[in-house]
């Protein structure tokens, strides 16, 4: 037997309580999140919330994680299954963008010629390319990369380091990420070992955007949330370059007109946006 234990957060706590579970020796953990289409016979997930499950192979480790985060959930007996297999099928390749695709590291996409690949291990947390936020700004960086190659891309609040990662394997010119967490940002290094980006590529950086050297960037995407992003305007503002262009998500629908107001009072102009299962991809520009 083997046991499981489902924890319900905001859907921005999710990836970090994952990682945590992991560290508590969970053998696979599942996320499901807002907007994402769920498997049949699968309960609705909350208002404004997620769902993770976390799933151990003997009944101690599952309690004993729950009391260590402080959680009243009490896991649950499952039927015996290979739980490395089941939570595979949960991961598949899933091509972002026109020219793109996101992988597992056991399962390829079917790339044509001139299409890349991205490789993101769902065990090592903080973003795979499946939530909307993310699937919009994958997208928009193909294609500005299309129209400006090797133009330089700053990612934001990298997570996995999916972003920066994907603007390697298309061509980017100076690519650097930022994240206020070092184990993300630890994940994120070893995504680039995974997909064979030799050190220094990538300049990784635990720092606020105003710490950065270097002139401004071409492309700056940042997929944060609303208030966060709304207290960053004037970094992030200052590092885009003339001409260039920043992508914002990590945003409900209904919060495009905060966003774009808080960037415009900073001098950039409100160029589009794209919807998706009630999530939004902002875009700016400078110039």
């Amino acid at each position: 037997m083997s046991w499981a234990l489902v924890l319900t957060a905001p859907p921005a706590e999710l990836e970090l309580l994952a990682a945590r579970l992991f560290e508590r020796g969970a053998l696979g953990v599942e996320l499901q999140e807002p907007g994402q289409p769920l498997m049949p016979g699968t309960p609705a997930l909350p208002p404004d919330a997620g769902r993770c499950i976390a799933h151990f192979a003997e009944r101690d480790e599952a309690f004993r994680s729950a009391a260590e985060l402080g959680r009243a959930e009490a896991p649950v007996e499952l039927a015996d299954e290979d739980w490395s297999v089941a939570w595979r099928k949960q991961h598949r390749p899933l091509r972002v963008g026109p020219r793109s695709w996101v992988q597992p590291p056991w399962e390829d996409a079917p790339a044509r010629r001139g299409e890349v690949r991205v490789v993101i291990d769902p065990g090592m947390a903080f973003g795979t390319g499946s939530h909307p936020t993310t699937a919009l700004c994958l997208e928009r960086v193909d294609e500005l990369l299309a129209e400006r190659p090797g133009a330089d891309v700053l990612d934001v609040g990298t997570g996995s380091g999916i972003i920066a990662l994907l603007a390697v394997q298309l061509g980017a010119g100076r690519v650097t990420a930022t994240e206020n967490d070092p184990v993300a940002l630890e994940t994120a290094r070893g995504g680039a070992k995974l997909n064979g980006i030799p050190d220094g590529r990538i300049t990784w950086a635990l720092a606020e955007p105003d710490a950065l050297p270097g002139p401004p960037f071409e492309i700056v995407v940042a997929n944060i949330l609303l208030n966060t992003l709304v207290d960053l305007a004037p970094q992030l503002a200052r590092k885009v370059s003339h001409g260039g262009r920043l992508v914002l998500s990590g945003l409900l629908a209904s919060q495009a007109p905060a966003v774009e107001k808080a960037y415009e009072a900073q001098g950039l102009v409100a160029l589009a946006r794209k919807e998706r299962d009630g999530w939004i991809r902002v875009e700016l520009s400078r110039g």
